[in-house]
């Protein structure tokens, strides 16, 4: 059973954490993920989603906060890899989902169902431009693109 005044502070400071998350700046700062560590963090995306879905649906906002203090950083070294291939288009795409947990961080924060899964639906749209137009299905997963 879950204290209504832990789950507050808990709260709270996930919110803070978030705020200082969104407020990171460029990728530029760390290596850029080489192309074998793609297909991993493209995993962990996947998985973490679904965790981002059952937290929204059960209500767990804490938990959604500590799903967004996982993608933020995945989605950074995302940032890098495009980065470095200078990929402006998978760049922007990329730009677009930091966006998007942004949207869900505030909906979260603010503890708003319907606005969460608009969040939700906002960042797997992004997920799918970025798949059709930079990768491709291989054997057992996914590659990039040739030329992206």
């Amino acid at each position: 059973m879950r204290r209504c005044g832990s789950r507050f502070a808990k709260l709270v400071t996930v919110g803070l954490g978030l705020l200082l998350v969104a407020g990171v700046g460029s990728a530029t700062a760390q290596d850029p993920p080489t192309e074998e560590e793609y297909g991993p963090l493209m995993a962990e995306v996947r998985l973490l989603v679904g965790d981002v879905s059952q937290h929204i649906d059960n209500r767990y906002w804490p938990e959604l906060g500590e799903d967004l203090d996982k993608l933020f950083p995945v989605f950074r070294q995302m940032e890098a890899f495009w980065m470095a291939r200078g990929n402006e288009s998978a760049l922007g795409i990329t730009g677009e989902g930091i966006e998007a947990l942004r949207e869900l961080g505030a909906a979260g924060i603010a503890m708003e169902v319907g606005p969460a899964q608009a969040g939700l639906a906002n960042l797997r749209a992004v997920c799918g431009s970025c798949h059709e137009a930079h990768r491709e299905a291989d054997g057992d997963g996914f590659k990039i693109k040739a030329g992206s």
